[in-house]
């Protein structure tokens, strides 16, 4: 993988660092050649720092982050406990719901953040490519936009927002990385565990989802024979971790330093270190002059999207004070109290219904104590019982528990209505809506959600896909040294773009963004009747009306209804709507009883009635048709 300004002689090396962000592939191995040899600058992108200083520096990281983290940690598996409906039974002990049903809960934490997930991703954010006003900048901004929708569609990035929110919920902070896949030749983007990464705890989450800090790490695991395979001067030291054994998946941390050097270390190991792989370094090329042909060295400026190098890493923040990386808190904390009051809502409702069916006192003289426990198990079954001695007045009797009063039930409702509120589902789910008696109503309940969540999280989410969208650009001027070719759906006819990474340097700027607003949640009633307004007002064209009303083939409804509009206007004649379509034989005019026959198609002035398949008849006899039809 050539680097735009990287010397030639350097292309084997860089491959290798390279081929370590994706899938192993032969990228990957050496080129054969030692240190020194001729053409094999092996430092040239290796990190200048020696193995002591970075393990020195591993060290203290790993030992202040297990601090700062073991207290979040805890809030995260709360969270995720809650998540899945293992409630706490009380202060300090947790009954799993899943074990044997001894607790009653009514999991409303899993409604709400099941309801909230699909409004704040619920489209694809929609990418802005500009670029300078030369015709190679436009057209190569017209190629990017495409090539980002292309790779938005074949990644489901859609998902990968979803799930990324949910890490977000549950962790404090959600993750994506972005790699390259020297396999398929093609950009990854993989959502990771939060609980896999190492920050700097000093460090924070800016407004473009990068991260701010000195150091990054990812905890990852190979097998050894494939980390042997990628660190083949270290494949010793693999080998006798796992003691010989191939398939033994051995853990080790991939460490940023400062967004410019990576470096990958087992234990108090260095396995590799290099220089961020992801940036076209300045270099120089030797190239013949044509008159004397000897070989020069030009120095030349590597090309590159962002403004500087950067980890490939994006994380979505929302709670921060920028004091730390994770979030202060999350939506799954704030609720988590209130998801406690109605699950003792509940056990409080359960108990006194089942006192009410249950509660009965049995006599000691009509049963022993072994009989009054089977027959007060007999009577919670429906089962009759048989009294051994006296009345059964005197040997049973049934004590119901008096009402609850009406705040029980006002409290666990206002509790759980409550929970949707701080998600912003409240009217999103049946019960929401269940009060407004007109549709009306019901539409601007949910738009309330919609506002509640676009504002609130919908718009950090679109800033991730924002930076994203970079990092793929950013991809594409390091790894698009073959023709990458995309098909453009919409076009007039589907055509195949064609991507290279020698046609970034011809233009002077490019710009890339996510169209605000795109991903804001929209009610699709309101969003068709914005459409047909807009229909309505000539501002809209045909096709996009019916993209924005979810036809099927937006292109051939268009189509028809201008090849429609043509016939209605006598542009065409009704065969061209309706191949098999027969126009009628025009009828003679009938002679009146007191004068001749009158004509009233043909011309002015002539008594002679032009043919059936004349222009004038065709056109006559399409406007009565249409005059016909309901409009």
């Amino acid at each position: 993988m050539a680097i735009i300004g990287a010397p030639e002689g350097s292309r084997g090396v860089m491959d290798s660092i390279k081929g370590m962000f994706g899938l192993f592939g032969e990228t990957n191995k050496s080129d054969g050649k030692t240190p020194g040899e001729s053409g094999t600058p092996e430092d040239a992108y290796e990190s200048k720092m020696s193995d002591e200083e970075i393990i020195q520096l591993t060290r203290k990281w790993k030992d202040t982050y297990s601090v700062y983290f073991d207290p979040i940690k805890k809030t995260q598996e709360l969270a995720f406990d809650y998540w899945i409906g293992k409630h706490r039974a009380d202060d300090s002990t947790y009954i799993n719901n899943s074990a044997q049903g001894q607790d009653l809960k009514d999991n409303l934490l899993f409604e709400a953040i099941e309801t909230f997930l699909p409004i704040a991703t619920r489209a694809n954010p929609d990418p802005l490519v500009t670029a300078d006003d030369s015709e190679i900048g436009q057209q190569l901004a017209h190629d990017i936009k495409v090539a980002l929708v292309h790779e938005a569609d074949v990644q489901k990035l859609r998902r990968k927002l979803a799930k990324m929110t949910r890490h977000w919920v549950l962790n404090r902070i959600g993750v994506v990385k972005i790699k390259w896949d020297v396999q398929t030749n093609s950009i990854k983007t993989e959502v990771l565990k939060p609980n896999r990464m190492i920050f700097d705890k000093d460090g924070y989450i800016d407004e473009g989802g990068h991260f701010v800090g000195d150091f990054l790490g990812e905890e990852k695991s190979e097998t050894a024979q494939r980390l042997g395979e990628m660190f083949p001067k270290k494949a010793d030291f693999i080998k006798m971790k796992s003691a010989g054994k191939k398939a033994t998946k051995i853990k080790y941390i991939e460490w940023w330093y400062h967004n410019q050097e990576v470096f990958y270390t087992l234990d108090d190991e260095v396995l590799g270190k290099y220089k961020n792989p992801h940036w076209n370094y300045d270099g120089t090329v030797k190239e013949k002059d044509p008159m004397t042909g000897e070989e020069t060295e030009v120095e030349i400026q590597g090309t590159n999207h962002l403004k500087e190098p950067l980890a490939p890493y994006i994380f979505l923040s929302i709670f921060n004070a920028s004091s730390h990386p994770h979030d202060d808190t999350s939506l799954m904390l704030q609720n988590i109290s209130i998801q406690d009051v109605v699950n003792r809502r509940w056990r409080q409702i359960d108990k006194n219904v089942d006192g009410m069916n249950n509660g009965m006192v049995v006599s000691g003289t009509a049963f022993t104590e072994e009989q009054a426990s089977q027959a007060a198990s007999a009577l919670r079954r429906g089962v009759s019982i048989r009294v051994p001695n006296g009345s059964v007045k005197d040997a049973v009797m049934r004590f119901p528990a008096p009402n609850l009063p009406a705040d029980v039930f006002n409290n666990l409702r206002d509790a759980r209505q409550e929970i949707r509120n701080i998600f912003g589902t409240a009217g999103s789910s049946a019960q929401g809506v269940e009060n407004q008696e007109t549709v009306r109503g019901k539409i601007m309940i949910n738009q309330m959600d919609s506002s509640r969540i676009g504002g609130g999280v919908t718009e950090y989410i679109e800033q991730v896909a924002d930076s994203i969208y970079n990092y793929w650009v950013q991809m594409m001027f390091v790894y698009y040294e073959e023709e990458h070719l995309i098909a453009d759906a919409d076009a007039q006819a589907t055509q195949l773009i064609k991507l290279k990474n020698d046609q970034f340097p011809l233009i002077k700027s490019l710009n890339v963004t996510v169209k605000e607003g795109s991903l804001i949640p929209k009610d699709p009633l309101t969003q068709r009747n914005e459409s047909i307004d807009l229909w309505s007002a000539g501002a809209i064209d045909p096709k996009s009306l019916y993209k924005k009303l979810d036809y099927p083939d937006p292109e051939e409804a268009a189509k028809q209804l201008l090849l429609w509009k043509l016939v209605s206007e006598g542009a065409l004649p009704p065969q061209a709507y309706i191949a098999d379509f027969q126009t009628p034989p025009q009828q003679l005019p009938q002679q009146g009883v007191g004068g001749p026959a009158v004509n009233n198609i043909g011309q002015e002035g002539q008594g002679q009635m032009p043919s059936a398949t004349s222009n004038e008849a065709v056109n006559a006899q399409s406007q009565q048709l249409l005059n016909q039809v309901p409009i």
